[in-house]
């Protein structure tokens, strides 16, 4: 069964605004939604990102280049689940079940794949 990356996105900052009380409540979906990712069997991993601001680092003239941070909110990656799924529409369907997207969030539905073996 092929496994999905599912990037979670907070567009506006809204849960940085929510009362404490209501940020615990939120979270306790996650938590929901995670066990019943994982009774079903599809929940690969998930992690969560410590800092919304990165750094992006390239290599320009030869030379090591980092930026940043300057993620624009749309960009903010909070963190990312890895799920099976049989196909890309029922990843959709899975990351419709997000909490995040019941606040204005957004998940980024990805397929994973492996990197090429040496030799």
């Amino acid at each position: 069964m092929p496994t999905y990356a599912l990037f979670l996105r907070d567009e506006d900052g809204h849960t940085d605004r929510m009362a404490p009380d209501e940020f615990a409540a939120h979270f306790e979906k996650f938590v929901a939604w995670a066990e019943q990712l994982e009774r079903e069997g599809r929940l690969r991993g998930v992690r969560r990102l410590a800092d919304r601001e990165g750094r992006t680092v390239r290599r320009r003239a030869g030379a090591l280049v980092i930026d940043g941070p300057y993620v624009e909110g749309k960009e903010a990656v909070l963190g990312f689940y890895l799920v099976d799924a049989a196909d890309e529409e029922e990843a959709w369907r899975i990351a419709g079940q997000c909490p995040t997207v019941d606040t204005g969030g957004s998940v980024e539905v990805r397929l994973v794949g492996d990197f090429p073996q040496a030799g």
